[in-house]
C-alpha cells in the first residue's frame, strides 16, 4: 500500500497547529478551568501513514471509507463510490490537530446533553474511527455539540471525547462530523455549460415527448418545438427549466446502476451545438428519485452554422467532445444517483407544464 498521500500530512498538521496556537491559547484562557492533556491522541501523528480505514457512524447511518492506491478512497457500503481525498485529509488532520481546552463531564449519563453519547448506543453524537489496513484501531473520537462554529480565520470549539473513554472535553479545531453520506462522497457531476445546450427533450413512459430548442447559444430562452394545433407556449420562459436542467447537478446518495430498476423510467435527452448527446433516465422508487446517464458523440449533430466566432470558441472541438463523452461514460454511467426532488422534476417535465390551450386559435 502506498503511503505517499499522507506523507505531507504531518507537516501540514504541524503548520496548521502552529498557525492556530495563538488563537487557541487566548481562547483557552477564558474557558479552561482544568488542565487537560494537550491532545486526545498524542501518538496519532506517528501512525498517520498507517491509516487505511475511516469508519463513520452518525445518528442516521454507518459506513466505512477504505483506502486504495495513492489518494484513492472509496465507500464500502456504496459499492466503492469515490470520496474526495480532501475530505479524508480534513477528517484526519482535524482529529490529529484538535487542541483540548477544558475537561468536562466524565459521567456517561450526562453525555447525551452534549451529544456525546455514541450513535451505536442510540446517541446523537458522531463517531469517527481510524484504523489500519488490517482493521486494527488507531484512534476513535465522538464529536458532539459545536459550541463555536469555525470561521475562515478561527477554529471551531466542539465537545469531544475518545470513544473508549468517558472523559469529555471542550476542544478547539476544525473537524467536520458530517451526518449524511453525501457530504463525504465525491460530489463531482457532469458539467455541460448551458451555452452549449441547443435542445432538450423529455419522453414519458407512454411515449409522450416534449422538446425545447434554441438557435442562439447566448439566447436566454428555450422555445417549445412542434407545438400541436390549438396549443401555445405557456409563457416565454416556460422551457428554460428543462433546457437548463443539467446545471448544478447534485445528488443525495448513490448506488451501482445495476442495483436500481430503471424499467418504466422517464427519459430526458440533451443535445449540444458541438455534437454531444446526454441521455438521462429518471425513476421514482418509494420516496426517492434515481438518475442514471450516458453520453454519445455524433458529428452529424454538430450545429455551428450561423454562430459567431466567440460562440464557436465556447464549444468543444471534436476531439475534446469525444474525450468528454468517454469521461462521462467511464466515471458516471456505471452509477445511479439519488436526486433531490426539486431537481428530479426538471427531468420529468410534461407537455402540460409547458403548453396551454390557445383560445384565440379558433378566432383566426
Amino acid at each position: 500500500m502506498k503511503t505517499k498521500p499522507f506523507a505531507l500530512l504531518a507537516m501540514i498538521t504541524a503548520l496548521f497547529v502552529a498557525a492556530a496556537v495563538w488563537s487557541t491559547v487566548e481562547r483557552s484562557r477564558a474557558t479552561a478551568s482544568a488542565a487537560p492533556p494537550g491532545s486526545l491522541f498524542p501518538d496519532l501523528m506517528a501512525q498517520i501513514n498507517s491509516i487505511a480505514q475511516v469508519n463513520v457512524h452518525t445518528p442516521k447511518l454507518a459506513f466505512t471509507v477504505l483506502r486504495g492506491q495513492g489518494d484513492d478512497w472509496r465507500v464500502k457500503e456504496r459499492d466503492g463510490y469515490p470520496v474526495k481525498f480532501a475530505t479524508i485529509k480534513q477528517a484526519v488532520v482535524g482529529i490529529a490537530s484538535m487542541r483540548l481546552l477544558e475537561a468536562k463531564t466524565a459521567k456517561p449519563e450526562l453525555h447525551e446533553r452534549l451529544f456525546l453519547k455514541a450513535p451505536n448506543d442510540g446517541g446523537r453524537g458522531t463517531s469517527i474511527a481510524l484504523a489500519d489496513g488490517e482493521g486494527a484501531a488507531i484512534a476513535a473520537i465522538v464529536v458532539g455539540k459545536t459550541k463555536v462554529s469555525p470561521t475562515q480565520n478561527e477554529d471551531g470549539i466542539h465537545y469531544v471525547r475518545r470513544l473508549d473513554d468517558d472523559q469529555s472535553y471542550l476542544a478547539s479545531g476544525r473537524i467536520e462530523a458530517w451526518e449524511t453520506i453525501d457530504r463525504w462522497l465525491d460530489d463531482a457531476m457532469p458539467t455541460i455549460d448551458r451555452k452549449r445546450v441547443r435542445a432538450a427533450a423529455t419522453v414519458q413512459p407512454d411515449g409522450a415527448r416534449i422538446e425545447v430548442v434554441r438557435a442562439d447559444p447566448d439566447g436566454r430562452d428555450f422555445t417549445v418545438a412542434d407545438i400541436p394545433p390549438g396549443m401555445k407556449q405557456l409563457h416565454d420562459t416556460a422551457g428554460n427549466a428543462l433546457g437548463s436542467a443539467l446545471g448544478f447537478l447534485t445528488f443525495e446518495d448513490v448506488r451501482r446502476a445495476d442495483k436500481v430498476d430503471f424499467n418504466g423510467a422517464n427519459r430526458a435527452e440533451f443535445k449540444t451545438f458541438d455534437g454531444v448527446t446526454l441521455q438521462v433516465s429518471v425513476i421514482k422508487r418509494k420516496d426517492s428519485h434515481w438518475l442514471r446517464l450516458t453520453a454519445a458523440f455524433n458529428a452529424a449533430d454538430i450545429r455551428l452554422e450561423g454562430l459567431t466566432k466567440e460562440q464557436k470558441t465556447a464549444m468543444k472541438s471534436i476531439d475534446d467532445a469525444k474525450s468528454e463523452v468517454a469521461h462521462i461514460n467511464q466515471r458516471f454511467a456505471p452509477w445511479a444517483y439519488e436526486l433531490p426532488e426539486y431537481k428530479a422534476k426538471d427531468f420529468l417535465t410534461q407537455a402540460s407544464a409547458l403548453l396551454v390551450e390557445d383560445k384565440d386559435a379558433s378566432k383566426k
